[in-house]
């Protein structure tokens, strides 16, 4: 049998959960940034008020709900 002793198995213990509270930390945070960049894609900024709008249909122009200017999507410019 393999003798280990009992700072060693604390060692070893604490660094496996250390690794895996580091793989949750780090799995979440790299979801947590897709969903926001999904989040963000089809939407830009009135031009007039700074408010955030989403992409209309095909016809490139929308109306900004706070302001009721109307906006050209644009992909340059005042995207995210």
């Amino acid at each position: 049998m393999i003798r280990v002793g009992l700072v060693s198995m604390l060692f070893a213990y604490a660094g496996v959960f250390l690794a895996t509270i580091l793989g949750l930390w780090l799995f979440y945070g790299w979801r947590r940034a897709r969903r926001r960049h999904r989040e963000r894609i089809g939407l830009f900024q009135c031009r007039l008020c700074a408010g955030w709008i989403r992409r209309g249909g095909p016809d490139g122009l929308v109306r900004c709900p706070s302001c009721g200017a109307i906006n050209e999507q644009t992909i340059t410019g005042n995207d995210i």
